[in-house]
This record gives structure tokens, sequence and C-alpha cells, in this order.
């Protein structure tokens, strides 16, 4: 038995207990929901072991080396491929396949692009604040669950911030008060108790409720008058003593806040928000954890900045990176590309139908370890190892804490990660032959 990180998200929880003889995983002790359908993706009956290629309308199985040359060939064709995704694959892969963008003049970005890139790019001009797990666990006196709704998405999130008892906070859930701003009553009201916060708060409001609170954060003992986005005075009252009285507050931002909205400007008030508070705090301070889902979504962000100072959205032309304000969305609703290039997500699953039925008139290779809708319509799909279970890599946790994720068995039919397939198509691609 050995301990070992979980990628079922991006908590990437480092107490996990499996029991393996090297070829099985017998036993998993200490993973949520999530975690224990990771570890059993391994043996699913969605899992695919095989390249497939389409043929004649349907997906015929074909070898590695096959595969290669028909990846090779459908990118040869392109003159402007997007790749998307990298949110499930190690830093390691994600650096591969900005160097294949690189290399066939491609736009690559990551899911992070409709999630927690969105507060990256606006802090570039506003700041931003941020914590870690450890932080939270041991300082942290207020957590604002802000659209977030980590009970589901992200089962031990709670636990760890809200439950555990820390070097400063001994008392735990005792002294932790926690607050939930959302527009519906999600599974983390839940775990509320009597001295907590719940504020439901009408749809697409938010951007109401946090001019108000930059107006009221400026005065001295201020009292609201009224409420606001369907919040009372009284309840607007006790968030704002909460906001400028914590010793260590942290909020959680989830999708809610990060939703589309008419008004562009909310994240940027936000962040404005919280670096006010922040210059007027006596006491402590407030910082931010970004809730993305997949278990490295904050890895590409590391590792396009490292490599090639940009977080997201790269484009190249000519072999070297162009500067852009053009995303993958602005990429499929423009129908600005001829082959895309899909790693460790399901697009047409995800995105809406007008984006997806723009996705599937051109090429679509996917590189996943299961099936999905993106696979089941792809002219080409390669099945990769379960990076954290089949094989290892560095990851970033939703804290920005750097992972490093451990080979636990062996993939079936020897199956390679997305690092070693990308790795091998660049190759054939640098060597100029199939």
């Amino acid at each position: 038995m050995k301990r070992v990180p979980c990628s079922g998200c991006s908590l990437l929880c480092d107490d996990i207990i499996v029991r393996s003889d090297g070829i099985f995983i017998d036993e998993v002790i200490g993973a949520c929901i999530k975690g224990k359908e990771h570890f059993d993706q391994v043996i699913a009956k969605n899992r695919i072991t095989n390249p497939t290629f389409r043929a004649d309308h349907t997906l015929k199985k074909i070898d590695w080396n096959q595969a290669y040359i028909k990846a090779i060939e459908l990118i040869k064709k392109a003159k402007k491929p997007l790749l998307y995704g990298f949110s499930t694959a190690s830093c390691e892969a994600q650096l591969k396949g900005i160097q294949l963008a690189e290399k066939i003049n491609g736009h690559i970005d990551s899911n992070s692009s409709i999630c927690q890139g969105k507060i990256i790019e606006k802090s570039k001009s506003v700041g931003l604040t941020l914590t870690t797990i450890g932080e939270v666990i041991n300082k942290v006196d207020l957590i604002i669950l802000w659209g977030a709704n980590p009970a589901e998405s992200i089962p031990r999130l709670l636990n760890k911030a809200l439950f555990s008892r820390g070097k400063f906070r001994m008392t735990g859930r005792e002294i932790k008060t926690l607050i939930i701003i959302d527009p519906v009553q999600s599974a983390s009201f839940g775990v509320m108790g009597v001295r907590d916060l719940s504020l439901l708060i009408e749809p697409n409001k938010d951007i109401d409720l946090i001019r108000v609170l930059k107006e009221e954060c400026c005065a001295t003992d201020s009292i609201p008058s009224e409420g606001v986005a369907g919040i009372d005075k009284d309840d607007l009252k006790r968030l704002l003593l909460h906001l400028t009285g914590a010793e260590y507050g942290v909020i959680v931002v989830g999708q809610g806040l990060l939703k589309p909205t008419g008004d562009s400007d909310t994240l940027q008030e936000f962040l404005e928000l919280i670096e006010m508070i922040n210059s007027r705090q006596k006491k402590g301070r407030i910082s931010l954890i970004m809730m993305g889902g997949h278990y490295n979504m904050a890895g590409f962000d590391h590792v396009a900045l490292a490599n090639y100072g940009q977080s997201g959205s790269l484009n190249f032309i000519n072999n070297q990176l162009e500067e852009t304000e053009t995303n993958t969305i602005d990429k499929m609703n423009n129908e600005d590309f001829d082959l895309s290039i899909i790693v460790g997500t399901d697009p047409i699953s995800h995105l809406p139908a007008n984006l997806s039925s723009k996705l599937m008139k051109h090429p679509i290779i996917v590189i996943d370890n299961k099936k999905s809708a993106t696979g089941d319509v792809a002219d080409l799909f390669l099945p990769s190892a379960i990076t954290g279970i089949e094989c290892g890599g560095l990851s970033y946790r939703l804290d920005h804490i750097p992972i490093e994720l451990q080979k636990i068995i062996d993939s079936p039919n020897n199956i390679p990660s997305d690092e070693v397939i990308l790795s091998e198509i660049l190759k054939r691609l640098t060597d100029g032959g199939p």
C-alpha cells in the first residue's frame, strides 16, 4: 500500500492510499466519489484501448503506426489547426502540445479560457490576491462560496477548508463562518450552520451586488439603506461586516460568477472590490481561490506563461507567437480553423450546439482515455493512458501549488501517455516523414 495524489479533480488530494500489485488496483482508501470513479476508469466500459480511424462513416481499429501516419496526413492538410483541451493532461504533455501548435502554426488553448483563465486575464490590469489550501486550513475564519458548489464538484474542498482544524484555527468549524452567494440553493447549502449566511442572489445580478459593496466599503461604519439583487439590507450589512472584519477570509470563485453576462466588467469590478477591501483592511485580508474542475486546468496557464510569456490563447504564425485577443470560442464561432486536435476534453458535449456543429464541419483528432461525444464524431481517435494512475507527470492544484502525480499500474495494451503521443507526432513532423 502507498500514498498517492488523486487526479480526479483539481484539488489533487495527496492523502489517498492505494493497494496495488502494479497490475491491478485492489483497494482505494480515502477518495471521494469523484476520486473513486476516477480510479474505476481504468476498467470502465467506456474505456478505449485501441486507435481508431473513420472510414466509410465508421470508426475502425488501426495500429499505432497507422494512427500516427493518419494524424500526420490530417495535420499536413490543415492551414489553420486548432488545439484545445489539455486540462486533463500533465504539464509535460501541455508543453508538447504548445510546441506542436508552434510547429504547425496553430492556435492552442485550454479549458481555462472559459473558466478561471478569465480571472487571470483580468488580473493583469487589476491584480490578484491568491492563497493556498494550507493557508485556508491554518488561518481562515471566513469562507465565501460565490457561484461555487464544491459539495458536488470538488467534494473534499469543504472538508479540508471548513471542517479541518489548523495551526491558528484549533477550533475549526466552530470559529469559521461560511457565506454562500448563489442564485440556486445547491448541495453546498446543506453544510451551513446557524451562524452562517446564505444569500440567494437574483440571476445575473452579481454586478449590482459588487458595485454596492464597492460603494459601502469606501464609507466608514456604513449601514446600507436598502437591499440589492434580492438580498435584503440586513443580510447585506452582515456580508459587509464579515468582509471588512475577517482576520483571514477566502472567496472561492466558481463558474456561477464566471458565466457570460451582458456586462463584461463583472470580473474586473469583482477584483477591484477585493483590492479595495484589502487596502482598507486593518486586521486581515481577503484572498481568492479559483475553483477549476479539471485536475490540471491551472497547469496550462503556468506552462504557457513560463515558456511563452502568455497565459492562454496562444496563436502561432510563421512558427512565431502572435499577440491576439482571439480565443478558442471566437475561432470556433468564426470557423477560423480547418482541423481541431482535442486533448482530454469533450467540447461536443460541453459547448453550445451552434459551436459543436461548426466543430464537426472539419476533421477532428481526439486524444483521450475514454469514449465521448467528441470521440464518436472524430476522424481519428488516439487513446491515452490515465495520468496519475497509468503514468506520472507534474500538475498544478487549484491553488496553483505544483503536485507530482505518480504512476501506479501499467496501462492496458501499453497505451502511451498524452505526452508520448504528442511527442511522437511532433517528432514525425520534424523529421519530415509520416
